[in-house]
Order: structure tokens, then C-alpha cells, then sequence
């Protein structure tokens, strides 16, 4: 029948509202409720022990079972929920009818007050949420309702109600966040010295509070205009040291890549994908950086040269600032991009590489257009270049990576023909070695590291007497064993493309077709792990001769939000 448990409960519940046939009686502050054994031991684990471990309990003065810390109103809310199957819920009675809940084990009730709180959350009411979900000791819920908050903290921040009502662990939470989007550093202080100032008792919290505060990311106009003046800045000695420390930062300018603090670190959670420069299907050279999530889902403006990283800071080096097929034109220019204040800095002129701190450029093409062998070395600390071990032969077009410490370069062009090579540079010997070679000679090829394995993808080869095609296989090499392996995956035709590994997946963007006499705008996406391909959004543009890496950006240098195009800011176009 579909009516017969609606009936039953029915029953029940008139039963115990006319006090007929109770054999046990709930206190809670004094007020008594009368129920029916059989009927709390099947809703509640508590009194099913309790009523079978105790048949001498009904009709006795200790049928009474007083409920400690609990209260009246949380009792009877459970109460008619065990003879009802309806839960009266609200913000004002949910800790009262948890606790009661919890204290007789009444699992479907103390279910139902979780998924409440989770269906409450909103921008009004996120907070209260989360200060209940931290009194009830619900972890889960409270991450959950901690994301709302973080999600609307500049909301929070700005009103000055909202702001002084925050508790301590709340406000640190906030500050501690790695997604506060659209809020610069100089706000966050702000928001942490009228909270502090707003009861002189929370005074003593102010290291704490301002600790996490990333001085070193408000920019040196603002710290000696706003943050010096600040008056907890000078007196209390944790806070001066703060503001100290990122002084110094400012003042060692070319050093800053190298010396990077959990206070100097972007509060950006993710690394996106970041492609720059390159030549458009007109020939033009490509001023833009374009940004996408790690999937790759939607692109967005950000701003045949290299582009490196140190400690998220990216170095743009040389390449060409105008397209000459003849190659009679690089650039020996380094430009630094900072992502925390979204600037450009020129810094001492010299295809390079990032090993440990430093940036090695390793052969390429001269102005005179011939090929060249050197090797040079840039300390971002000193801000100078300095020639180290040469390259075994001059060479240009060839690919290069890391992995544990040590650079390797595969393939290339050199002496009229095409490489198979493989050579790796021991930092500590300051030499080359020779490595196995691969099993396919291969130039404007892509190298990667991910896991324990270098990835050599696609290129372009000689065949004949200045006839190019393209290189479809896929090889890996292992460093432990000095061997390479052709993978068997879908052949892939494209050149001059850009490749960067971030976890276990390769990012390969955009690249010419010799076959179709095209640039392509494709970006594909290679699990290492179960060696399958994946197409993502494609590029805003077909590029080649462009590079990728993976760099955390901040929102004021990504120029909005990750997935919405932005009009271009000129800060984020390269120089």
C-alpha cells in the first residue's frame, strides 16, 4: 500500500502526543518528553544499546534519561522527526537539533542538518554557515562553505560590517587563499589592519594576521607611500620586519627569480598554459601571449624567440622582432616578465633552458646567418651572461629539456644536415657527454620531460637534396637505461610547434604542415601514463616558431578571468 507507512507514522505519532502506551521518558533542561522504546531503538543507535542493555529501565525512576547538553528545542525537533519523517530546519535551529541528533545517534537527522547547510550556502549567508559547520566539527562542510566564502571574500573584505564580524581563523583563512582573484596585495592589508584595528584586543594578533600578508608583492610606490605610514608597521617588530623583508626584495631587482618566499609567491593556485610569440599565417611576428587552464578548455589574451621560467617570472630571449627567412636577424634582447605587477624588465642581453636558478642558451643561428656552438650561462643575481663548455658542434632547430638536474639536447640542424644526437649537460662538470642517439634524425622538433622519461615528438627531416617532410614518430628516452623507444600512437605531421610537460601530460600547440603547406592552430594534449592523445580548444591564432611553458599568473596579469577573452593590456605584450 502507498499510504500504509504515511498511516503508520500517523499512529505512532498520536500515540505519543495522547502519552498512550510510552514506556520511557527523554529530559532535556528539565522539560520531559514521553516516546516508545521500541520506536527510539529503531531511529536512534544510542537508545537501541542503551534500551537492550536495560530491560528494567521502563516504569522505574530511572526511565528518566536525562540528555546532557542538549537542548529542549533540539530534542523535540529530532523527536517529531523520528514519528514523522519531517524535519523542521533553519539557521536558527540547526546546532540545537544537531546536537541533540548526535547525542542519541539519529543518523538521518544529523544527515539531513549537512545537507541543509550545504543547500543554504550563498553570498548572504556563507559565513554564518561556515561558523556553525566549524561549531559542529564537520570538516568536510566546513571546506565547502570555507570555498563560498572564498569565492565572495572580496565582498566580505569590503564591507566594513562583514569585515569586523570575521573571526581570526577566518580572516587568516582568507588571506592564506592561493584564488583571492581580483584582489591585489595592497587590499588584502588593508582589509587586515581594519579588521585589526577594529578591537584594540586583537592587536596582539597583528604578526600573526600581517604574516600572512605577501608584502613583497604590493608594489615599492605603495609601500613606501601607504604601508611605511601605517603606524603598526613601525611599532609592532613583527610587522617592521615584514615590511623590511620586502623592501630588500624590491631593492635586488634582477635577483628577484632566485629569491622566491612562500611571501613572493603568486597567490594563484594552478599553473596555466602560456603561449607566446611565434608567426602568424601572414609571416607576421606575434606580439600576444595567449593563457588557457590546464585543460586547455578556453583560451584568453595575456599580453621566434625562447621563453623560459624561473620561479614563475618569464624570460623572453632573443628570436626575431621581424621575420627574416634568411635568419640574418636575431636578437640577442632578454626581457623578465613579472606576473605579480604585470611588468616587463630588460634585462643583460645575450635557444636556452632553465637548469636549477640559471638559464642557459645553447647554440642557434648569428648575425652573419651562420650556426654557432657556444654555450652561455645567466645568473638573474648578478644579471650577467658568461660563456661555459661549448656544444659539441654549432648547431640551430634543435630541442632541448630538463630533468633531475641535468640538460638535454636532442637533434638539431647542423654541418647541412639533420641530427639524431643526443647530448646532456652535467652542470656540476661543467662538460658535455654524448647520450644514445635516436633511432630518426629530426629538427623544429618538440622535447619534454614528465615522470622519469623524455619525450621527443614530431619534426622535420631531409630526404634527398632540400627536400623536407615530416617527422610522424614518437620516441622516449629513458636516463636510467640511456635508451630510446618508438611508441606506437597516431602519427602526428606537424612542425615548429611548441611542447611543455606539466605533471604526467604534454601540451603541444599549434605548428606548420609541410604536407598541407599550412600553420595550424591545433593543440593536443598527450597522457604519458595511458599514451592517449586528446584534442583541446584550439588557438586564437595559427602560430610556429612560438615556445609554451607552464607559469602561474596572477589575475591583473592575465587580464581577467581564465576562459573570457579580454581586451589586450599593453603591459602583457611582449617588448
Amino acid at each position: 500500500s502507498d499510504t500504509y507507512l504515511a498511516r503508520l507514522l500517523e499512529g505512532l505519532s498520536s500515540l505519543r502526543l495522547q502519552h498512550e502506551l510510552c514506556d520511557v521518558m527523554l529530559e532535556a533542561e528539565g522539560v520531559c518528553f514521553p516516546a516508545h522504546k521500541v520506536v527510539l531503538a529503531a531511529a536512534s543507535s544510542y537508545c537501541k544499546v542503551l534500551f537492550a542493555g536495560d530491560s528494567t529501565r521502563a516504569g522505574s525512576p530511572a526511565g528518566n534519561i536525562q540528555l546532557k547538553a542538549v537542548r529542549a528545542a533540539g530534542l523535540r525537533n529530532v523527536l517529531n522527526f523520528i514519528y514523522s519523517n519531517k524535519l523542521d530546519l533553519s539557521l536558527g535551529n540547526i546546532e540545537e537539533t544537531f546536537k541533540a541528533a548526535e547525542a542519541l545517534l539519529v543518523w538521518e537527522v544529523i544527515k539531513l542538518c549537512f545537507g541543509f547547510l550545504d543547500d543554504c550556502l550563498n553570498p548572504e549567508n556563507c559565513r554564518n554557515v561556515l561558523t556553525i559547520a566549524k561549531r559542529l566539527g564537520h570538516t568536510e562542510l566546513r571546506q565547502r562553505a570555507m570555498c563560498y566564502v572564498g569565492q565572495h571574500y572580496k565582498q566580505i573584505l569590503t564591507d566594513p560590517q562583514c569585515l569586523k564580524d570575521l573571526d581570526r581563523r577566518t580572516l587568516c583563512e582568507i588571506l592564506d587563499r592561493t584564488d583571492t582573484e581580483g584582489c591585489s596585495e595592497l587590499e588584502l592589508l588593508r582589509a587586515a589592519l581594519s579588521w585589526l584595528q577594529h578591537d584594540h584586543a586583537r592587536l596582539k594578533d597583528a604578526a600573526g594576521v600581517l604574516g600572512r600578508i605577501r608584502f613583497p608583492l604590493i608594489p615599492l610606490w605603495d609601500l613606501q607611500r601607504y604601508v611605511q605610514e601605517t603606524p603598526l608597521t613601525r611599532l609592532d617588530l613583527g610587522c617592521h620586519r615584514y615590511l623590511q623583508e620586502a623592501l630588500s626584495y624590491h631593492r635586488q631587482l634582477y635577483a628577484q627569480p632566485v629569491l622566491q618566499t612562500k611571501r613572493t609567491r603568486l597567490h594563484s593556485g594552478s599553473a596555466v598554459l602560456l603561449v607566446a610569440g611565434g608567426r602568424t599565417t601572414d609571416n607576421c611576428v606575434c606580439r600576444e601571449m595567449w593563457a588557457a587552464d590546464q585543460s586547455c578548455s578556453a583560451w584568453h589574451k595575456v599580453g621566434d624567440h625562447c621563453v623560459v621560467v624561473i620561479n614563475d617570472f618569464l624570460f623572453v630571449i632573443g628570436g626575431q622582432s621581424k621575420f627574416d627567412p634568411t635568419g640574418k636577424q636575431p636578437s640577442n634582447e632578454v626581457f623578465r616578465f613579472d606576473p605579480r605587477h604585470s611588468c616587463w624588465l630588460q634585462v643583460a642581453s645575450f635557444h636556452a633552458t632553465v637548469l636549477a636558478d640559471c638559464i642557459l642558451a645553447v647554440g642557434g643561428g648569428t648575425l652573419l646567418g651562420t650556426l654557432t656552438h657556444t654555450t652561455e650561462l645567466y645568473q638573474p643575481a648578478a644579471n650577467q651572461w658568461e660563456f661555459t663548455a661549448p656544444f659539441p658542434m654549432p648547431i640551430a632547430d634543435h630541442a632541448g629539456t630538463t630533468h633531475k638536474g641535468i640538460l638535454y639536447i636532442s637533434g638539431g640542424f647542423s654541418g647541412g644536415k639533420i641530427l639524431r644526437d643526443t647530448y646532456s649537460f652535467l652542470p656540476h662538470l661543467c662538460r658535455w657527454v654524448g647520450n644514445s642517439a635516436m633511432a630518426f634524425t629530426r629538427c623544429d622538433h618538440g622535447m619534454a620531460a614528465a615522470g622519469d622519461s623524455l619525450f621527443c615528438i614530431g619534426g622535420r627531416t631531409l630526404k634527398g637534396v632540400g627536400e623536407w617532410v615530416q617527422v610522424n614518430q614518437t620516441e622516449r628516452y629513458c636516463p636510467a637505461s640511456n635508451q630510446w623507444t618508438t611508441l606506437t600512437l597516431s602519427p602526428l605531421s606537424c612542425c615548429q610547434f611548441s611542447l611543455t610537460a606539466h605533471g604526467s601530460t604534454l601540451y603541444l600547440v599549434g605548428g606548420g604542415s609541410l604536407q598541407h603547406m599550412q600553420k595550424e592552430n591545433s593543440v593536443l594534449l598527450y597522457n604519458t601514463e595511458a599514451q592517449v592523445w586528446t584534442k583541446a580548444t584550439l588557438l586564437p591564432l595559427a602560430l610556429v616558431d612560438h615556445i609554451s611553458c607552464m607559469i602561474r599568473l596572477s589575475p591583473v596579469s592575465a587580464g581577467g578571468k581564465l576562459g573570457r577573452d579580454t581586451k589586450d593590456s599593453p603591459a602583457c605584450r611582449i617588448p
